[in-house]
């Protein structure tokens, strides 16, 4: 799966673009989300890729990047 900086971001709960690939390599891509920055996440967080972009799994990112995306959608999420 070739990912790019540029690709859109999505996560498997939801259609809506939630950012956008900064960098990517064979360990690791990072997803920037505004107003939120930069999240650096293994690979393995990808549940596939879509023409010009990636879906992430939800329920398995950091709680930080969860508060985020919900932030994007009005909902909350407790940063424990």
């Amino acid at each position: 799966m070739r990912i790019e900086a540029g690709d859109d971001v999505f996560v498997d709960d939801d259609e809506n673009i939630v950012g956008f690939v900064r960098r990517a390599n064979l360990r690791e891509v990072t997803v920037f989300v505004e107003d939120w920055g930069d999240f650096t996440l293994p690979r393995d967080l990808i549940k596939t890729t879509v023409p010009n972009g990636i879906v992430l799994q939800c329920q398995k990112l950091p709680i930080k990047m969860r508060a985020a995306i919900g932030h994007l959608h009005g909902l909350e999420y407790a940063e424990d």
